[in-house]
Parts: structure tokens; C-alpha cells; sequence
């Protein structure tokens, strides 16, 4: 046939750049879901066109397929690059550079279906496999676990509750599979297409009613008030003068009419450089007694390091806990291997030179009577190790400043995680940012309140809490290679007990 000879020509490269490019319109803010179960069943029917082609081609279709699908979903990330002349020589880097090299990734994917797997009836599931194993492994070695395609189901609240008992990964495992059964509905083997659309119908049925019934599930409200602020204001000018920045938030948040226990929060980078003293002038006579305030700013110890943090204050202004971000972001908060290239005069892409310094543990906050665990920024995106040590806590706080990505795809993208969080954790999530979404999310993904990207925001709630730990909270990520475990093990036993290869 005249198309089967167009798509083993070198047309075919192009249609895998072009196949990823329009299946990233599939993720937020966009959730063309329908794009899935179009374009992974085409990929899968043009590497089974192309089975003749040696693995080395299988890589360069693996790696066009995932730079057209990361070129198009992160270009965002240049925008943060518009702030600092300084740092313009990273545009290429953000725009081209970091695409390709998350593309190696897949192209090795690609490579290994080709090289190690048969093109037979566990084609589909093989391939599912190999692709959420990928996702996995590039998000552990770069820490930068960005558009999974799971992430397609953002919006879908009930068929993705499943995440409380599995996870992101695991279920990002069963999307890709979903997403490419169609591909089974057109082979020809000795299962005929009623039993396989009934099969279709079932996996997507069962989870669907499953998360019908989990989102009837009854929370306990717990009392305390939670204000959270978006002040939308210009990063520069919040860098020149971060005081009228807090005076403009505080106004904002008018703790005189809220409750005596009230916990205010605020966006990430509040405040440049915070010691004890910098704020009591500013906060004296305006809050109640035992009313708290969290932002973010930056401190510095007694080593001259410097660390992005997510500060408690009482309401005098005194600082009185502190938690150090972890998980930092490269090139945007340190240059990595920085004395080896000291040579290029790279500097971080946020204000200042000096790279910020790793904090150490993930500490539970004690505030009022609620046990905060605290993220900043992009740490909410980290499926299965926000809480490291498995402690005990009420609430999650997210503090961020979606500024940088200049109310782009990727403020809704960034958001889309703060959902799958909040269910596989169980956990209720204020999240405050200066510009981008910020929101109240219960335990299970429900929105209570959300502002928009480009709006100034106040918005008071209580949390909500799921009685018992959600068994993924438990296990984290250990379901996911247990869900490529059971992959394998339905293979042999269909394998022996039906005779299908």
C-alpha cells in the first residue's frame, strides 16, 4: 500500500518529531486526552511497519518522538531567562539543550524494545513497560520528574484516585498502556475486537468506579484557618524593595478580621535575606497573639552559605522555625560542579550570584495545633519522597513562586502535580505562589478555592482530613516496581496457561 510505503520512507523520522510534538497538547493546561489513544496506537503501528530497521534507528525514533514532545511542553522554561541579561547564554540550553538530553532517554527505550523484545502479541504491554520505566528512571537521575504522560488525566478526578493505592508512576504505567490498546483493536490474531474492546472497557470502568466511590468519601474538618495569599507582583520590583512587598501582602491578608489562630501563607521569596530582626517593625501591632505567618526567603548561616527557605514567624515578626529546601533547582538555584566551570562565569538564573546551599532534613512543623510538612517550589512534584522520613503530619504548605515561568503552560503544569500529591498522599495542600495558581486542594484532589495565574488573591479555609494513610503514603514508589513485576508475571502466565506469544 501506497501509506505503508510513506511511513517507511524518510518521512518517517518526521512523523515521529511531529507525533510527539502534538501529543504534548494532551497536558495541562490543554487535557486533549483523546490525543493519547491516537497517537501512541500510531507509534506503535509505524515501529511495527518499521521492525526490519536495526536498534540504532529505533534510538533516532525514540529520541525524535520525545524532543518533539519536550520541545513543544518546556519551552516555558526560557522565560525565567528574561529577568537577568546575565544569564541569556543559557536560552539555548533551556530551549534545545535540555529537550534533547531528556529525549536520550526514550531513544534508549526505543532502542532496548528493538534490541531485547519481539514484536508479538506482549508488544503493547512490552512497550508500556519500557516507556513508564523510562519516565521512572530519567525523573530519578535528573530529579526533574516534568510531564509524565500521566499527567494527561489532570482533570479527570475520578479515574486517577487510584494514585492513593499506586501512585504516579504505577499509574503512568497503566495510562501508556490505555492509551495504546487501540493499537490491539486493529491487530489480527486470535482474539477477535469485541473481546478486546470489552477488556478496554473493563480496565477503564473498574477504575473509574472506583474513583467514583473513593470521592464520597467523608473527611474530618479540622479548625484552623489557613490564609492563603497571590500578590502578583513584578519579580523585579520585588527584589528592589521586598519590605513594600511585605507591607503590600500583610494589607492583603488582613489579619485583624481573621480567626485568633490563624496561619498566614505566603509566597516563596517573600523576602530576600530574613534575620530576626527584619520584620518585627513591620508586624508589630498587626496580628493577633497567636497568629503565624509562613513565607519564603532567603537565609544565611554562620558559613556565609545562603539557602531558600520556608520560614514560621510569630506574630512580632520573629523567626521560630525554619526548613531549608532540599531539592533545588540546577541552573536556576546552583550552577552544578561550580568550582570545575568557574571558567564560563555561569550564574544562577534566580537574583544574586551565589548558588544557594542544600538544606539538610525535611523537618515536620508543629504549627498551632496542625503537623505542617513544608515543600517549596518544584518539591512538589517529587511522587513518593515528600515525606522522606514517613512522619506523621496533618497538612501539606507549598510555598512558590510561579513568576519565573511568566504565566505560561508550566504554571498550569506545575499545579497539575500539587493535585496528584494531595491523593497520593492524603493529605490536604495550601499552595501560595506570587503569580500562577494558587489553591486549596483536599485529600482527595478536590479544589476548594483557586485563583488565576494573573489575578491578585486572598483565599481563607480549613483543611481537611483523610482519617487513615493511604497505602502509597506507606510504600511510596516500591508499588511501581511492583506493578512492573506483575506486568511480567501476567506475560508467563498467559504465556503458559493460553498458549499467546
Amino acid at each position: 500500500m501506497r501509506s505503508n510505503n510513506i511511513f517507511r520512507s524518510k518521512l518517517k523520522f518526521f512523523f515521529f518529531l511531529f507525533l510527539g510534538f502534538f501529543l504534548s497538547f494532551s497536558l495541562p493546561p490543554y487535557n486533549y486526552i483523546f490525543l493519547g489513544f491516537i497517537i501512541f496506537p500510531f507509534i506503535l503501528y509505524l515501529l511495527k511497519l518499521n521492525e526490519h530497521e536495526n536498534p540504532k534507528i529505533f534510538f533516532i525514533f525514540g529520541l525524535l518522538f520525545s524532543f518533539g514532545y519536550f520541545i513543544s511542553s518546556l519551552y516555558w522554561i526560557s522565560y525565567s531567562l528574561n529577568f537577568d541579561p546575565d544569564v541569556a547564554i543559557l536560552k539555548p540550553f533551556a530551549i534545545l539543550i535540555l529537550p534533547l538530553v531528556l529525549s536520550t532517554f526514550y531513544g534508549l527505550s526505543f532502542y532496548i524494545l528493538k534490541r531485547f523484545f519481539k514484536f508479538n502479541f506482549f508488544f503493547v504491554l512490552n512497550f508500556s513497560i519500557l516507556m513508564a520505566l523510562t519516565e521512572y528512571i530519567r525523573s530519578f537521575l535528573t530529579g526533574f520528574s516534568w510531564n509524565l504522560f500521566v499527567y494527561a488525566l489532570s482533570e479527570q478526578l475520578a479515574s486517577i484516585q487510584i494514585l492513593n493505592i499506586i501512585g504516579t508512576f504505577s499509574l503512568n504505567l497503566f495510562a501508556i498502556f490505555i492509551f495504546s490498546f487501540p493499537y490491539f483493536l486493529i491487530k489480527k490474531d486470535k482474539i477477535s475486537f469485541i473481546k478486546r474492546l470489552i477488556l478496554l472497557i473493563f480496565l477503564i470502568g473498574i477504575n473509574y468506579l472506583y474513583g467514583l466511590n473513593r470521592l464520597q468519601t467523608n473527611l474530618q474538618a479540622k479548625n484552623q484557618q489557613v490564609v492563603f495569599v497571590q500578590p502578583n507582583e513584578d519579580l523585579r520590583k520585588i527584589n528592589l524593595n521586598p519590605q513594600n512587598y511585605i507591607k503590600e501582602i500583610l494589607n492583603m491578608s488582613n489579619p485583624s478580621d481573621k480567626n485568633d489562630n490563624a496561619i498566614f501563607l505566603w509566597p516563596e521569596g517573600s523576602y530576600s535575606l530574613i534575620n530576626n530582626d527584619n520584620l518585627t517593625d513591620i508586624f508589630k501591632d498587626n496580628f493577633k497573639l497567636n497568629q503565624k505567618v509562613i513565607l519564603g526567603a532567603n537565609t544565611k548561616d554562620n558559613y556565609g552559605n545562603i539557602f531558600n527557605s520556608f520560614v514560621v514567624l510569630n506574630s512580632k515578626g520573629k523567626i521560630i522555625d525554619v526548613y531549608n529546601k532540599i531539592h533545588l533547582v540546577p541552573f536556576g538555584e546552583f550552577i552544578p560542579f561550580e568550582d570545575a566551570i568557574k571558567f564560563l562565569n555561569l550564574k544562577k538564573v534566580t537574583f544574586g550570584y551565589q548558588s544557594f546551599s542544600r538544606g539538610v532534613d525535611r523537618n515536620i512543623f508543629k504549627i498551632n495545633q496542625s503537623l505542617v510538612l513544608p515543600l517549596i517550589c518544584y518539591e512538589v512534584i517529587d511522587t513518593g519522597t515528600i515525606n522522606i522520613d514517613k512522619n506523621n503530619f496533618d497538612v501539606i504548605f507549598n510555598i512558590s513562586e510561579d513568576g519565573w515561568f511568566n504565566r505560561s503552560i508550566g504554571t498550569h503544569q506545575h499545579f497539575a502535580h500539587s493535585i496528584f500529591r494531595s491523593i497520593e498522599e492524603g493529605k490536604h495542600i495550601f499552595r501560595s505562589t506570587n503569580q500562577g495558581v494558587s489553591a486549596s486542594i483536599n485529600p482527595l484532589g478536590i479544589i476548594m478555592n483557586s485563583s488565576k495565574p494573573n489575578k491578585k488573591s486572598v483565599f481563607t479555609n480549613n483543611y481537611q482530613i483523610l482519617n487513615n494513610n493511604t497505602p502509597f503514603s506507606v510504600i511510596g514508589n516500591l508499588m511501581f516496581l511492583f506493578s512492573i513485576f506483575l506486568s511480567f508475571l501476567v506475560q508467563l502466565f498467559l504465556k503458559r496457561y493460553f498458549k499467546l506469544s
